[in-house]
C-alpha cells in the first residue's frame, strides 16, 4: 500500500470550533448528559462538587469540554 493511501486511511476527522460553537456544544452536552444547564454545571464545578468525577464517564466527558471562556 502506498504512503498516501495509508495517510488518507488514518486521517482523523477533526473540526476546530470557534468559541460560539464550543459553547453551544458544551451547553447541549451538559444538558443531555447531566440534565442541568451549563451555568448550573459551572457553578457546581467552581464550588468543587465534581472533584470525584473519575467514576462517572458522563461527567468526565463534560469536564473535558469546558470552553476557554468558562
Amino acid at each position: 500500500m502506498s504512503k498516501s493511501a495509508l495517510k488518507n486511511r488514518h486521517e482523523p476527522k477533526i473540526k476546530m470550533l470557534n468559541l460560539q460553537e464550543a459553547n453551544e456544544l458544551f451547553e447541549n452536552t451538559v444538558s443531555s448528559s447531566l440534565g442541568i444547564t451549563a451555568d448550573e454545571f459551572m457553578e457546581r464545578y467552581h464550588k468543587g462538587e465534581y472533584k470525584d468525577a473519575c467514576n462517572n464517564p458522563s461527567l468526565l466527558k463534560v469536564l473535558m469540554m469546558i470552553p476557554k471562556n468558562r
